[in-house]
Order: C-alpha cells, then structure tokens, then sequence
C-alpha cells in the first residue's frame, strides 16, 4: 500500500529526537489488580512479591488519601489508589503509590493531582519495601518525574471493605517470639486496599523512637493486629512535623490498652521488620477511621519505681498516675513477683497520694537474689468495671534488676530479656552510676559524627552517648580515646540502638581507644544476638574482605557495599557510608569512587550498628578501611588529633556573633565550621591566621535556631572543638 501524506509525516516526526523520547516513554497501562496479584499456590510459599517487580508501567486508580497527610517521613510522600473496577465484588484493588523525591512534585503534579476522589494516571517502577525479607513485602508504585494525569471524578469515596483480624494474623501459641502468624494467603489480596474491622479491642500500647505509639487491636476472631502510625494524624502528637495543623487535641486519650471502638478503618500494608515478626498491620488514614468508644479504661501513665536499681532487701516504691475521663477510679492495685516467669505474682493495692497520684511498695522480702529480676505491672479499674493493665502485654512487663552496688559496667544497661533488644531503663535517669571508659569516637566532622562509649572488648560493653538538650555536660567535645567516667544519664532507644544522654560525667584522662573485636562475618549476616545485639554501637574489625558488591540499593545510592571473605560471593554484610549520622569524611559515593568491585581489603574496621533494618558496620573515617588515609591525615585508628585547649568563645550564650580567641605557634590557614548537634554544617569560615594569640568576630545566621551548636576549628596545626549556646534576642 503506498503510504498516505499524513503516515509520511508521522514517520519523519517520529524520526526527531523530542518525539522519539516522548514514544519512548509510552508505558505499558497495568490494573492496579495485575499488579497486586500473586497466584494462590505462590502464597502458600510466602512469596508475595509483584510479576511486574521492577517494571516501569502506567497505573489508573482512584485517590483516596491525601498525600500531605503522609508522615512517614518529611523527604517522600505516599498515598493510595483503589481500582474503580470491580471494586465491591474482588480483592487485589489497592495499591500503595509513594513519590520517593520531593523534588520531583511539580515534575509528577502529586500534591494537586492525588487529591481523594480524582480518578488519575501516572507513572512509575513496581517495588517493594522488603526490609528483612527478599521474597515479600508492601508491593508500591515509586513515581518518575513523568506528569500524572486527572482523567475522571468520583463523587463518593468507595465504602470499606468489611474483614476480620483472622485475615491477616492467627494467634500463634507455640513461637512466643512471633505470637501472632501473618496469613499470607487470605491476607495479601487486600494489601493496598481500604478495610473496617469491627468491635475492636485496643489490648496493647508500646513507646519507640521519638515517642512514637505503637498499638495492637483485637476483634471477635480473638485475633490481634498492630496499627501503624502512617498519617500525621496518627503520628505523636497525631500531626507530622512538617505538617501545619494542630495536633489532635485528643492524642493525650487515644491510645490506652482495654479502650473499645465500635470499628477501625484503614489501609492494609505489609511489614517485615529485622526487630518485628513479619505482619499486615492497618493504616488508619483519618480521625473518622476510628469509630465510637464503647469503652474508656482508666489510663496509666508516668510509672517510676525509687530506687530504678535496688540492691538485695531493698523496697521498691512504684508510683503512677491513674485517671480516668468519663468516670473515676475504683481500684488501683500493684502485682509483683520475682523472675521473668513462672512464679506467681503476690499484690497489693496502692494508696492514693494525691489527685490522681497512686503509690505501693514493693517489699524488700522479695528482692533476695542478686542481678535477679522483678516483674510488676498495675491493674486499675473505673466505676463502669473496665480495666487498664500497665505496661500493656506479657513481653513489656516492668522489669527492675536487682544490682549490688548500682551500675558500674554498660553490660548492666545493654543486656536485656526483652527479644527487640530494648533496655529495661528505657525511658529511665540513672543517678549514682560509676561507669568508667574511653570514648571509641566523636562528633568531628573526621570521624563518625556519634559518640561510642566502651569499657572493655567483651560483649555487651558499647553504647552509644550523647549530650542532652540543655548542655548540662560538654561530652561533646571530648575527643577519642578520652577516659571518663559517667555518673548520670537518660537511658532512651533511638530508633533501636540504645543510647545514654549523659547528664554528668568526669574527665579521667587522655589515652587511646581499645583495639577492635574481631567477630564472625557469617554469624553477623545471619543477625545472631550473640553478635550483634551483644556488639551494638562497639568497635569491631574484619579482616582479609573483598567488596563484592559496590552498590546494593541501586539504582539508588546511599553510600553502601556489602564485604565478604569470598570474592566471588554475591552476599555480604553491609557498610555504611557517608549518609546523615555517620562518618562524613568517607562521603556518600566512596563506595562507587573509592572503591572497586572485588577489591581486596586486608581490614575494615568500624561501629556495628543498626540502621533500616540492617546491621551495619560503620567506619569513623576513611583510616578505617584498608588502604585509605583520613581527611585529617591519619593512617591509623588511634591518632588523637592536636587540641588547644585555651580556644576561648565569647560571648557564650551568643545572639547575633562570637568571638574566638586562641593561640598560635605558627601561622595557619583555619576552617571553622559552625555545626547543630546533627553534625550538619551550618556556617563554614575559612581565615589565615598569624602566630601569636589570636581573635576574629563571626556572625551567627539569623536563621540559625536557638539552641546548641559545635565550633569544628581544623588546621595544619590546630584540631579543637567547642560549644557555643545560640539566644537570638
């Protein structure tokens, strides 16, 4: 057939660049159902992962969720889109969409296109979230800056699908490591999609990092699920940071064990945690998503015991506030008993001390066995006959542990029954301990940017400090291989890794750091407690590794490579490189610059830690790693930098600028960096210097907040921090 003028000119349009990249980008359309569908006999492997795994395909849905209320984190958004096809009658019809880079909202059109009741259609790579797992996880779209496109209205939003909690999970008496089961094969085809399960029982409220709630639902089927805190309206204090609402002025009753609702509403999502059993939770979206209390406990809160580390026939005083908002409290009562289980718990009622204030002692009698445990938790009941029981579940009990002589070694702090790791002082002040090391790193812009505390090489013996809020102690600017002694600090778990806010401590002296663990490589990739609970936040070594991979999370690049004895080996344990809160000098693409792929590396040594589900090892710097040297000019672990000691900063708290005066030997060209306690830079100067005493005025950013800031001054000669309070007035 001779061709036409209009398919001659087609051809030749098709032939410029512009158009050829526009039919490039014509990807294929897939149902939000395609997508999500995993055969039955795949699911009853466990696998769950998407056909179209990796693909970049176009996909069509209805909004349900307004993406600016997303809080899972401030640099990418989410939001759900449910399949206006056969909605009512099948599963499979919701599908997670996240824009990964905030950057690319205009690019996409997100924030004004996925508004709920807008049918669109955009573009994007199937992935999924796996954390711990290569073979499932929440099955999602990851926009590309390809614009979506508004193409119908639905004047109604779909109804929730009607489900039970036995879907998802089943009560799983035989592992108390994993007490509820995931159910994959009737609870994967309603990943994505919008849910109500009805007459819920809320029977379990946890704390994590950030004050974060963490809370379990039951229903009829007697089966519990966990709620996840996906919306900033769900969020501590139920609004995200980067929101500009206010929060819900009910966050202080929402979530409090023995609570009822009449139903929760949500997004199914699926979640594989390192530190949690593999489970479908529920997103609530929306404040409507939880329907009417038919039932308010009394709420317990602020439980303190005096003493929080008693010694053998020592009484304990618990004390707590017990209030209840729709009624009042009938009967409050304190149970103990000696163990982590078996023995029966022994009671007493505790007396009201003032409004709302309740307080009993636990006797001496039972305290008989040092470096013992006691249990305890108090059960309270209104004038309406509902009961509040904290803290909230047989794993979170309230523990103290009998100590003769107080806390004197970091294994009294790290060492924990809890299976998540958790110390049993979270959330505590210990006063009076005598815990005595040296300092494995610091917050120099030439080491790791976190302070790692040891008192010896045994298991156990890291931790991981900080200065709090207030300043109340310059830990901060001690420098590694310093001996102290810390007499006072808040235990808290920052998203997992346990962690002391140091409230006082003593200067001991000047020294080097110990020298590193050497640990198995496989029992670390395995997540053996024994090595890797036991050597968190510690400084460990490998020898004799090959980098056999450059890169795991490509196409993306967050500064990582897996080692391995094996060269040939295509697993390996990971390490991190130069991303926020670690070691800025390795930089964030020294995996893919610095290094090659099989490289051999006679050591690499670092800070095992953990991070997005991973244990990691962390190199402080460059020195760390075989055959680098340190921005600072080191070559080994141990050089302790220069420091000046008379580098004097006034005025001291400071609004507008600040002085620094100090002394020279000789001339020298300075940087001095202005830092927030994150180790981001927020000044940098740069000045020639003289020998001799020396001054300069600096000008603090009006931007800058208040509060407590690093002065980094690095030179030829000259390696010294201080801190410096900023007060705008």
């Amino acid at each position: 057939m001779t061709p036409n003028r209009t398919t001659v000119l087609f051809a030749v349009l098709l032939s410029l660049p512009a158009l050829r990249d526009v039919q490039a980008q014509n990807y294929p359309l897939r149902s939000i159902d395609s997508i999500q569908f995993v055969h039955p006999d795949t699911l009853l492997t466990g696998r769950t992962l998407s056909r179209y795994l990796g693909d970049t395909v176009r996909v069509r849905g209805l909004v349900i969720y307004n993406p600016r209320d997303h809080a899972l984190s401030p640099n990418w958004k989410a939001t759900y889109l449910v399949d206006t096809n056969g909605l009512s009658d099948n599963a499979w019809r919701g599908l997670l969409v996240r824009l990964p880079l905030i950057a690319d909202s205009s690019a996409t059109g997100f924030f004004n296109n996925f508004q709920p009741g807008n049918i669109v259609e955009c573009t994007g790579v199937v992935s999924e979230y796996q954390d711990a797992s290569p073979n499932s996880g929440e099955t999602q779209i990851n926009l590309i800056p390809v614009a979506t496109q508004v193409v119908g209205f639905s004047a109604s939003l779909p109804a929730p699908r009607p489900t039970s909690v036995n879907q998802f999970m089943q009560f799983n008496p035989g592992n108390p490591f994993i007490p509820q089961a995931i159910q994959k094969p009737t609870g994967e085809p309603y990943e994505g999609m919008y849910v109500q399960l009805n007459n819920v029982l809320v029977t379990g409220v946890s704390i994590f990092g950030g004050g974060r709630v963490s809370w379990l639902v039951r229903d009829a089927s007697g089966a519990e699920m966990n709620v996840r805190d996906a919306s900033r309206y769900f969020r501590p204090p139920f609004i995200s940071s980067t929101a500009s609402t206010p929060p819900n002025p009910q966050a202080t009753v929402f979530v409090q064990q023995g609570k009822a609702f009449e139903y929760i509403r949500g997004v199914i999502t699926e979640t594989n945690f390192l530190t949690l059993y593999p489970r479908y939770e529920i997103v609530p979206l929306i404040p409507t998503d939880l329907g009417p209390v038919t039932a308010s406990p009394p709420f317990v809160a602020n439980m303190t015991a005096n003493p929080m580390v008693p010694a053998v026939a020592q009484p304990v005083t618990i004390a707590a506030r017990i209030t209840d908002l729709d009624g009042s409290v009938t009967s409050a009562k304190l149970f103990f008993a000696p163990g982590l289980s078996g023995t029966p718990y022994d009671s007493v009622s505790m007396t009201t001390v003032a409004v709302d204030s309740f307080s009993a002692v636990i006797p001496g009698s039972v305290l008989t066995q040092n470096l013992g445990y006691i249990r305890y938790f108090i059960r309270a009941i209104d004038n309406q006959g509902n009961t509040a029981v904290s803290p909230d579940t047989v794993q979170r009990f309230g523990l103290l542990r009998i100590v003769n002589g107080g806390i004197i070694r970091i294994s009294q702090i790290q060492e924990t029954p809890y299976v998540s790791g958790r110390s049993i002082y979270d959330g505590t002040i210990l006063t009076g301990m005598d815990l005595r090391g040296r300092l494995m790193s610091t917050l120099s812009p030439t080491d790791y940017g976190r302070i790692i505390f040891q008192d010896g090489r045994d298991a156990f013996c890291g931790i991981t400090v900080r200065p709090d809020n207030l300043g109340s102690t310059d830990i901060d600017t001690r420098l590694r291989g310093d001996s102290i002694r810390i007499t006072s600090a808040m235990v808290l778990e920052d998203f997992g890794i346990t962690t002391l806010e140091v409230l006082a401590y003593e200067f001991l002296g000047s020294g080097q750091p110990y020298i590193p663990v050497q640990l198995p490589i496989d029992s670390v990739m395995a997540r053996s407690y024994n090595y890797t609970e036991a050597y968190e936040s510690m400084l460990i070594e490998f020898l004799n590794q090959y980098v056999v991979n450059q890169n795991p999370d490509a196409p993306s690049n967050f500064g990582e490579f897996l080692i391995y004895p094996d060269s040939i080996s295509s697993a390996g344990l990971r390490v991190r490189g130069g991303v926020t809160l670690s070691s800025l000098d390795l930089g964030q693409n020294f995996n893919t610059d610095s290094l090659t792929f099989r490289q051999r590396l006679n050591f690499i040594r670092g800070i095992l830690t953990f991070n997005f589900s991973n244990w990691k090892l962390q190199p402080r710097n460059r020195a760390d790693v075989h055959g680098f040297v340190g921005s600072g000019g080191s070559t080994g672990i141990f050089d302790r930098p220069v420091s000046v000691q008379n580098m004097h900063i006034y005025p001291n708290p400071a609004s507008d600028f600040f002085m620094i005066e100090f002394e020279l030997n000789q001339p020298d060209q300075l940087q001095l960096t202005l830092r927030d306690l994150t180790g981001r830079a927020i000044s940098v100067y740069n000045v020639a210097f003289n020998s001799g005493i020396q001054k300069h005025r600096f000008s603090i950013p009006t931007d800058a907040p208040n509060g407590l800031y690093l002065i980094q001054a690095s030179g030829r000669h000259l390696q010294s921090i201080a801190r410096l309070l900023v007060e705008h007035k």
